[in-house]
Order: C-alpha cells, then structure tokens, then sequence
C-alpha cells in the first residue's frame, strides 16, 4: 500500500475542537485514529471511551482528571487515558494535543459529560 496524504481539516467549533486526521469509524475500527484538538480559556469536558486514548501535548498545559487523581501536561508530554475510565479534560488558558485512539472493531459509542465529578 502506497503512502497517503490527508489534507488538513478545520477544527470544530465547540468545546474541545478536533479534527480528525484519520478518522474512526461508527462502525469500529482495528486501524490507529489520530486527530487534533484544542481547548481554550478554562474550557472542559469529560468523557469515556471503550479504547485506550494517548494525548501527545503539542502546546500549552492540559489537565486530565482520572481515577481521583490529577495530571499536569506541556509540550512533549504525553498522557495515556485507559479504556472505560471516564476522564476530564481542561485547560487553564490553553492547550492542542494530537490524540490517538486504541482499536474499538466493535464500534462501541464513547460518553461525554460536563459534570467533573464524573471522574472521581
């Protein structure tokens, strides 16, 4: 198989904005998913995914609240969230990250939330 170029997407407009680079699937997916998101201004949100997430900090401090404790991330950092442990995301002032998803061939759906004390 060749190598491929995917063409640059803009982010989302809501809190959290992404954007896929390799995007996954509804239906499942065995391959990697990689994307980009950013949060901005104090901006946060949780969520609980039935794969693995690895968050590479390109800029900025990123905040992830999992399991009652609490990590700090910069750039080069990475933090690793587990599968089915819901998680909180939040920056101060600002944070972008490139997230990579473990495999979910099942399509099973994540959660998201707003209420932090969903990680404790």
């Amino acid at each position: 198989m060749p190598a491929e170029l995917i063409p640059r997407r803009p982010l989302s407009e809501v809190p959290g904005r992404c954007r896929a680079i390799i995007s996954a699937s509804e239906q499942g997916w065995t391959h990697v998913p990689l994307g980009e998101w950013e949060l901005a201004g104090g901006e946060g949100f949780g969520d609980c995914h039935p794969h693995d997430e690895i968050n590479y900090v390109l800029d900025g401090l990123l905040v992830v609240e999992c399991d009652g404790e609490r990590v700090e991330a910069g750039p080069g950092d990475v933090v690793r969230v587990p599968a089915n442990r819901p998680a909180y995301y939040s920056a101060p002032t600002y944070a972008r990250m490139l997230f990579i998803y473990g495999a979910n061939p099942a399509g099973l759906p994540a959660t998201t939330f707003t209420d932090r004390s969903a990680v404790q």
